[in-house]
């Protein structure tokens, strides 16, 4: 395996950066710490000591990871706080 390749996969498998990916039908947060709550309408994940608020309808997890969740649905607003 080349070094370039093998630093790439430790930097992907050992990165612990807090991520937000903000697209128009889907929200994906990685290396966040819990989901505080969850229905169709609102989904709360606890991440790098703040709490983000997705608001919107027919709300799911798509995706979860031990480190990654990823959010679909109709969302309308996204809080920080």
């Amino acid at each position: 395996m080349n070094m370039r390749l093998k630093k790439s996969i430790e930097r992907y498998l050992y990165d612990k950066e807090y991520k937000i990916i903000i697209k128009e039908n889907y929200v994906n947060i990685i290396n966040y710490d819990e989901i505080i709550d969850f229905n169709l309408n609102n989904i709360s994940v606890k991440y790098q000591n703040k709490i983000i608020s997705i608001e919107g309808h027919d709300l799911s997890i798509s995706k979860m990871v031990e480190d990654e969740v990823l959010i679909t649905g109709e969302i309308n607003n996204i809080r920080i706080n």
